[in-house]
């Protein structure tokens, strides 16, 4: 299933940090636009996945018209001028994720030793 969520880019010195408004201000960053794009997605997979391992449901995501990117900079206190600041929909299909992330996990366990 394929879940979508407002994330709010904020440019800066060091890159982009990422809020997601809706869950709670989680957060993460990239030192460049791919990278937190990037970034962004993996962590908004890896909440929901815990989310659903923990029996609960997802919040709500807002519209991207609710969302006022300037008042989230100044409740968080982030410097980030207004023209390096943008609203994007994040999308993760989170069994897919979780699927993946697991087989990446067996395939990078040391080999088991007997003795």
């Amino acid at each position: 299933m394929l879940s979508m969520y407002p994330a709010c880019f904020y440019r800066d010195k060091e890159g982009y940090s990422v809020v997601f408004p809706d869950l709670n201000w989680l957060s993460t960053c990239g030192d460049t636009l791919d990278e937190a794009m990037k970034m962004a997605v993996d962590c908004l997979a890896g909440y929901l996945y815990t989310i659903q391992k923990e029996g609960n449901t997802f919040p709500s995501p807002s519209e991207l018209s609710q969302i006022n990117i300037a008042a989230i900079a100044q409740e968080l206190d982030i410097n980030s001028p207004a023209n390096d600041s943008f609203v994007n929909i994040i999308t993760v299909d989170v069994d897919e994720y979780a699927k993946n992330t697991l087989k990446s996990l067996l395939k990078k366990r040391l080999p088991f030793r007997h003795g």
